[in-house]
């Protein structure tokens, strides 16, 4: 009795079995139910190169002119992080107007520094955009450091006029260029910003200089600020 019961079981068990096999093979083809595909997740461009040609005419420093290197990683579908280099000398419109008043050549305005910025991008993404493409919001920090001096090229590194300026800013900006390698950052915001100046008439005296001359809106605290960059993509 015992022995019929197990060859029953095995019977049961290989039809059972067949039943299920039956339900994934059609022949020599295997038909296994699909299941939910995976998100297309957009492939990372890890580095964007930027700069302004505008920017040589006039930089965050006035009668300045500023050459600019950005470099944008990206850290993630929503973020990125932006790191920017320039170098300050004289700004060319002020030579034009050096040129135009005859000034001899021997006594010209100077200007030599450089900027340092540094930003953290987050975008709002969609279903067709991804860092570092489409809108944004960035927290933004800047220091320039420029001196400034005019009369005879070997008094500059004596007397000079140290130029400092800080800012810290919210920025709101679009950066284009999702299909192809060369892209266009606007944007724009405002912040907190502190200009400070300090005038050098030896190697070793250094004291503060009135700015009131300069107007109420360099020395105000408030900064807006509006700008573009046009870059290219390294992928």
């Amino acid at each position: 009795m015992k022995l019929k019961q197990i060859k029953y079981f095995i019977l049961i068990s290989m039809m059972l079995g067949c039943a299920v096999a039956s339900a994934f093979v059609d022949g020599d083809t295997i038909r296994i139910k699909p299941g939910p595909l995976p998100k297309k997740v957009a492939p990372l461009q890890p580095l964007l190169l930027k700069t302004n040609p505008l920017a040589i005419l006039w930089g965050p420093i006035p009668f300045t002119s500023e050459y600019r290197l950005i470099a944008e990683i990206t850290t993630g579908r929503k973020q990125s992080s932006q790191l920017g280099i320039s170098f300050l000398t004289t700004s060319p419109l002020w030579k034009t107007i050096e040129a135009a008043a005859k000034i001899p050549g021997k006594y010209h305005f100077i200007a030599r520094g450089w900027r340092v910025q540094v930003s953290h991008k987050f975008y709002l993404i969609s279903r067709k955009k991804y860092a570092p493409f489409g809108f944004y919001i960035s927290p933004n920090v800047s220091y320039s450091n420029a001196h400034l001096s005019i009369g005879l090229q070997r008094f500059y590194r004596q007397n000079y006029l140290d130029f400092r300026h800080f800012n810290a800013n919210i920025l709101v900006g679009v950066q284009m260029g999702r299909n192809s390698r060369y892209t266009m950052d606007i944007f724009g915001g405002m912040g907190y910003k502190k200009n400070t100046v300090f005038a050098h008439s030896n190697s070793y005296r250094i004291i503060p200089y009135d700015t009131e001359d300069f107007g109420k809106f360099y020395n105000s605290n408030i900064k807006l600020v509006f700008g573009i960059n046009f870059g290219y993509a390294i992928y």
